[in-house]
C-alpha cells in the first residue's frame, strides 16, 4: 500500500509538474524614497538575497508616523533610514540596532530657496517646507543652528519632500528641504537655487540599516547575511556602474543617465567604508560622533525625552565581521 502511494505521488509530480517548497526567509525592510538606497534594489534584482535564502520584502516608508508604527507594530523587521532618525526614535522609547551605512549625502540634500534669499538671515519669517522628523528637519535645525537660528525665525510648512518639492515649484513656499531627484527638480523648474547642501555639510546625513532589537537578538546569523548581501551589491555597482543603474533608475522614476547624475551627490559606504565609520567597541567610529550630535540637536529641539547614548543604538560587530563574495 505505501508503495502504491509513493509511485501515486510521483506520477502527479510527473504529470502536473511539483515545485519545491521556498525556504527563503522573509524579511520586511522599510526605506524612504532616497536614491541612496538603490544597493537594496539592486541586490534584490541580481537575486543576491535569494543566494543566501533570503526574501526580503522592500516596502517605501515616507511619513515619520509610519516608520514609528512600522516598528512598533513589527510589521517591518528592519529599517533604512539616516542615523538621525533612529536617535529621534530611541529619544522617544522606540529603540533599533543600526548595523551598518548604506550610504552618506555629500550634495543629495539641500535647500533649493528663491534667488531673492542670499542668506540664511534672509529666511526669516519666510514660508520655508520640510517634512517633520525626517532628514530635511535635521539638517535645516543643523545648519540654523549654525547661523545662530532656529525654527522660531521660520514660518515653517510641514510637507512631505515631493510635496515640498513641488510646492516650491509652484511658488507657493520661499524654501524647501529636500533630496534628490527633488532638489535637482526643484532647482531646475522654480527659478531657484541651492542655498545650502550635504555637499558643503557632509557627516550629517549618514543612510544606515538598522534592526528591530528583536531580530538582532534572535537572528543575528539573517541580520550578518543582510548586511553581506547589501555591501555585496555596492560592491558589484563599484564594478559595473552602467549596469547598476540600469537597474536601480527605474525605482526612482528617473532613467540611467539622470540617475547616475544625481549619485555625484551620494558616496556608497563600501566595506572598508564602514570599517572606518563604525570602528570598533573599543574604537567607535565617526558614526557616534554623528549620532551624538544629532542627540543634542533634537534634545534642544524637545523632540526627544532624553539623550541618546550612540552605544545603545549602534552595533559595530556587524561590519567587522562582514565578507563580501565576489560579484562580477
Amino acid at each position: 500500500m505505501f508503495l502504491v502511494i509513493v509511485m501515486a505521488t510521483a506520477l502527479i509530480c510527473v504529470v502536473s509538474g511539483c515545485q519545491p517548497q521556498s525556504t527563503s526567509q522573509v524579511y520586511r525592510i522599510g526605506l524612504g524614497p532616497w536614491i541612496g538606497f538603490g544597493p537594496l534594489y539592486l541586490a534584490q534584482e541580481k537575486g543576491f538575497f535569494k543566494e543566501v535564502g533570503l526574501n526580503p520584502e522592500l516596502t517605501i516608508i515616507t511619513g515619520l508616523a509610519e516608520r514609528n508604527s512600522a516598528l512598533k507594530s513589527g510589521k517591518v523587521d528592519a529599517l533604512a533610514a539616516p542615523i538621525d532618525y533612529f536617535v529621534l526614535s530611541a529619544g522617544n522609547r522606540l529603540t533599533t540596532t543600526t548595523v551598518m551605512a548604506i550610504d552618506e549625502s555629500v550634495g543629495g540634500d539641500g535647500i533649493v530657496a528663491k534667488k531673492s534669499i542670499k542668506t540664511f538671515q534672509d529666511l526669516k519669517g519666510k514660508k520655508v517646507a520640510f517634512q517633520r522628523g525626517l532628514p530635511s528637519e535635521f539638517f535645516l535645525r543643523a545648519l540654523l543652528q549654525k547661523n545662530g537660528m532656529s525654527l522660531d525665525d521660520l514660518e515653517p510648512v510641514d510637507m512631505e519632500t515631493a510635496q515640498a518639492g513641488a510646492a516650491f515649484i509652484a511658488g507657493q513656499v520661499d524654501a524647501a528641504v529636500v533630496w534628490e531627484p527633488w532638489l535637482t527638480r526643484a532647482k531646475d523648474q522654480g527659478n531657484g537655487y541651492i542655498l545650502a547642501s550635504t555637499k558643503e555639510y557632509p557627516n550629517l546625513i549618514v543612510d544606515c540599516l538598522a534592526f528591530n532589537q528583536k531580530v538582532v537578538e534572535q537572528s543575528p546569523e539573517d541580520v550578518q547575511k543582510i548586511v553581506n548581501v547589501v555591501l555585496k551589491a555596492i560592491a558589484y555597482w563599484q564594478k559595473n556602474p552602467e549596469e547598476s543603474n540600469k537597474i536601480m533608475a527605474p525605482f526612482f522614476d528617473v532613467d540611467a543617465t539622470k540617475y547616475a547624475a544625481i549619485l555625484t551627490g551620494v558616496k556608497f559606504a563600501d566595506l572598508e567604508r564602514n570599517r572606518q565609520y563604525f570602528g570598533t567597541e573599543g574604537k567607535p567610529g565617526p558614526i557616534f560622533e554623528v549620532a551624538k550630535q544629532a542627540s543634542d540637536i533634537w534634545l534642544k529641539a524637545k523632540v526627544i525625552q532624553f539623550p541618546v547614548t550612540p552605544q545603545s543604538i549602534i552595533s559595530t560587530k556587524f561590519v567587522n565581521s562582514a565578507s563580501v563574495s565576489q560579484a562580477n
